[in-house]
């Protein structure tokens, strides 16, 4: 016996002229904490590859004899095809219909995909000539890229398939955050030390061991995540699915999208210049370049602390609020280093981890917002387009990190900055100082005036999407045929 529902029945108004309850029902439960570990592990196999990607450049060029134009090119030409491969694979992960969900099966089926080519990207055979040896580096780099997206893409997809409840997708996004932090540190400072390990006097054979070793564990930690989570969101009828245009129409004509396109790229330049920037800073204004370790490794440790404050405010107060005020707080702090005397070398620390603090509170956020945003878009549209929101964001965050490398360029060109000189003009000096400083601090505080003026899922419009959300989708699964 079957009934005749339309699951899109009834479709309220957008979210920003939406009325109705504030959505005090009872939410599903929460996913366990098992499971939200599980979801965390997933963050090693991206975690390795992006955090070794900075070691590629020197293996490429020192290791294996490359040319450092045709590397530099190589990198560049990956990452502008990036944005179609995205598109591509973000696509199929809204039109997969598995038994085992829509982005899970990625996980299974692609992350040896991956393992393979971080190990190959880190091989070059023996014995090729010059013309195979640039062939290969341009088949495996590429495949690891291609593999990266085949990975992350369906693994952020994820999380608003298994959390559909903001407050538990917020919670999850913080354990996940927190895991991924410790993976970033582990990878950063591990990956170093393991291939002089490995090496047995061969810098060769100490990468490939080393990439070996973290493919193994990455591919265990995936396979682990894929085990772990369930996908609790009923994938849409077929008549939400279409052609590209009309989901990149719901998404472009979403305000939600519109402003969350606009914060990640804009987060991209406040997390990547101080990263970038750090070892000009320690190098010609605090001249003491050997601290950048300790200080990079310090302001990991203030983006956990951040993580773990974030999970008691946010418990307290609007997600988006607390968002804002860290933004805020991240600009206050980075003009810090602009203070006379900072130079000392306890404050910089001091005022590093401080800054990290803000950004580890907005990290859970700032991951849950994927979620949020594809909610409002199915509200709005009643399409259901995760993969594809995803992809897009990726996108953004990616040219964020592309702005950082030319800001810092044509700061440092701008302002003379002397390439391996002991001693830096005023102006270079300046010039250093504005990249700690004052551009960071106006990116936070632009991150924080477009959620605060443009951005409308505060608590209770959140309340609101969950409540209809679920109406709606219990409407769907009893739409469906079934027998008794």
């Amino acid at each position: 016996m079957s009934q005749t529902v339309h699951p899109h029945a009834a479709l309220p108004q957008p979210l920003s002229s939406a009325s109705g309850p504030t959505g005090t029902g009872m939410a599903p439960g929460a996913p366990p904490l098992r499971e939200q570990l599980a979801y965390g592990l997933g963050n090693f196999m991206p975690t390795a590859v992006t955090a070794t990607g900075g070691m590629a450049m020197f293996f490429y060029t020192d290791v294996a004899g490359l040319s450092a134009a045709f590397i530099g090119a190589l990198l560049l030409l990956v990452r502008i095809g990036d944005a179609v491969w995205d598109i591509g694979v973000g696509r199929r992960v809204d039109a997969t219909r598995t038994a085992q969900g829509q982005a899970r099966p990625y996980l299974l089926w692609c992350a040896p995909l991956l393992a393979l080519a971080l190990v190959a990207s880190f091989s070059i055979p023996a014995g090729l000539g010059e013309t195979a040896r640039h062939a290969w580096v341009v088949i495996a780099y590429v495949a690891l890229w291609c593999g990266y997206s085949l990975v992350q893409i369906p693994y952020q997809s994820l999380l608003p398939l298994v959390a559909p409840d903001p407050d538990h997708r917020l919670r999850m996004a913080g354990v996940s955050s927190l895991v991924q932090f410790i993976f970033v540190i582990g990878c950063a400072a591990g990956f170093p030390m393991l291939k002089d390990a490995l090496s047995d006097g061969d810098p060769a054979r100490g990468f490939q061991r080393a990439a070996l070793a973290y493919a193994g564990v990455g591919l265990a930690f995936t396979w682990l995540c894929y085990a772990g989570v369930r996908e609790r969101v009923l994938a849409p009828p077929a008549s939400t699915r279409g052609s590209l245009g009309p989901d990149l129409r719901a998404l472009t004509g979403n305000r939600c999208w519109r402003v969350g396109i606009a914060v990640q790229c804009v987060l991209g330049v406040l997390i990547g210049l101080p990263l970038s920037a750090g070892v000009y800073y320690f190098t010609a204004v605090v001249q003491q370049p050997q601290l950048i370790g300790p200080f990079m490794g310090l302001g990991g440790i203030g983006l956990v602390l951040g993580v773990l404050l974030s999970d008691r405010l946010t418990r307290r107060w609007c997600k988006r609020r607390v968002f804002i005020l860290a933004c805020a707080a991240a600009a206050v702090l980075q003009c810090g280093y602009l203070l006379p005397g900072l130079g000392a070398v306890p404050a910089v620390f001091v005022l590093g981890l401080l800054c990290n603090v803000c950004l580890g509170l907005s990290a859970p956020i700032s991951a849950s917002m994927n979620g949020d945003i594809a909610d409002a878009v199915e509200h709005d549209s009643g399409r259901r387009v995760v993969g594809t929101l995803v992809a897009t964001v990726n996108f953004a965050s990616k040219v964020g990190a592309g702005l950082v490398s030319a800001i810092v360029g044509l700061t440092l060109s701008l302002s003379h900055y002397q390439a391996g000189a002991a001693a830096q003009s005023d102006l270079a000096r300046h010039g250093v100082l504005a990249l700690m400083s004052v551009i960071p601090a106006l990116a936070a505080l632009g991150v924080a005036l477009l959620l605060a003026h443009a951005y409308p899922l505060d608590r209770a419009a959140l309340q609101r999407l969950r409540d209809e959300l679920a109406r709606r989708r219990a409407l769907q699964a009893a739409a469906q045929p079934h027998t008794h």
